[in-house]
């Protein structure tokens, strides 16, 4: 097997532990992990694609981690990672005769590590409630919960240059998350700095579990960050045109919002992030997808942007994933500053031919 950079996959070893991509001859053991710790059949909300399709070993939609210790196969987690910039660990499971060896920190770092390489800044899971072991493993890993109802949503952001600004430069800031007033399934995120009232909110588009997400997989749609008690302060927000069973050949709206709420000017740039087969098709003069932006203090700018799903576009592939949407992303740079939102787009999914 290949990461996403095309190199051969390397073991993790720890002594008598070693953490290695599954392959073919693994399934039986994985699946008896699963039964192991209490499923009471083989889970099935991961369609596994077919083992002989090489299209799937080649576009890395899933890959699965095993722990071997000794020899024994003792523990296993999934990565379905299609298109970033949000990457899912599926089904984390360690046999009970095997637990306190560090084999579920492994497995999901090798995971974490394997998404950063294939692009993905974000990861998310849902776990139990009550699970509190859980709980405590990413918690260790800087995971963060957000969306919760029957499950529980932890998201870890590895890769966002904001966040790592503001809380290398607020130390002491707190973390809470609530939902978001007169949004369903929306929950605000937010950073903030005790001693200066700074903060960096995100605004998280997520159920807390598959069944709660109407098919649907998490978006950071929006941001706004302040700084400096107040000095510089920005908010920019993502919304998408309100429609569903998207196919190839539709356009799409999205409207990228921005207020300058701070005392200083800021100006920058929008990056639109596309998956291969959606275009930018207004502003039709724009080649490079980059838009630049300037704000005075207490200026708003509204920006349409609007996107073709090409004809050509292969939806089916999104069949076999736990949620059956695109995400669409837009990179936003200022002075000094960097961040990225995206919004997702309800897909309508075929069935593959085969």
């Amino acid at each position: 097997m290949t990461d996403g950079e095309g190199k051969p996959d390397k073991a993790i070893i720890t002594p008598g532990i070693s953490i290695r991509a599954a392959g073919p001859d693994d399934s039986a053991n994985t699946r008896a992990i699963q039964w192991a710790v209490g499923w009471q059949e083989a889970p099935d909300f991961h369609k596994y694609w077919p083992t002989h399709d090489s299209d799937w070993i080649a576009n890395r939609h899933f890959r699965e981690f095993v722990a071997e210790v000794d020899g024994v196969v003792a523990g296993r987690l999934g990565l379905e990672a299609f298109v970033p910039p949000f990457a899912e660990l599926v089904n984390l499971c360690v046999r009970p005769d095997f637990r306190r060896l560090g084999i579920g920190e492994m497995l999901t770092m090798a995971a974490q590590r394997t998404a950063a390489r294939m692009g993905f800044p974000f990861l998310f899971l849902q776990t139990e409630m009550d699970n509190t072991a859980a709980h405590t493993l990413y918690a260790g890993q800087d995971w963060v919960p957000t969306a919760h109802g029957k499950m529980l949503r932890m998201v870890k952001l590895i890769d966002y240059p904001i966040l790592a600004s503001f809380k290398r430069t607020h130390p002491l800031n707190q973390y809470h998350c609530v939902p978001a007033i007169g949004a369903e399934r929306t929950w605000e995120m937010e950073w903030h700095a005790f001693v200066t009232d700074d903060y960096l909110r995100l605004r998280l588009e997520s159920g807390a579990s598959q069944s709660d997400s109407a098919g649907m997989a998490p978006a950071i749609s929006g941001l706004d960050w302040r700084i400096k008690q107040g000095a510089r302060s920005l908010r920019i927000s993502l919304e998408r045109e309100p429609l569903t069973d998207i196919e190839p050949g539709h356009h799409v709206e999205i409207v990228i919002n921005a207020r300058n709420s701070g005392t200083r000017p800021e100006e920058g740039v929008f990056q639109m992030v596309l998956p291969h087969g959606v275009r930018v098709t207004s502003p039709n003069t724009n080649t490079t997808k980059s838009l630049l932006w300037s704000l005075e203090p207490g200026e708003s700018l509204r920006l349409p942007v609007v996107i073709q799903i090409e004809p050509h576009f292969d939806a089916s592939a999104l069949w076999y994933l736990n949620y059956g949407s695109l995400p669409i992303s837009v990179e936003a740079y200022w002075q000094d500053y960097r961040a990225l939102l995206s919004t997702s787009l309800p897909m309508a999914i075929p069935a593959p031919l085969d």
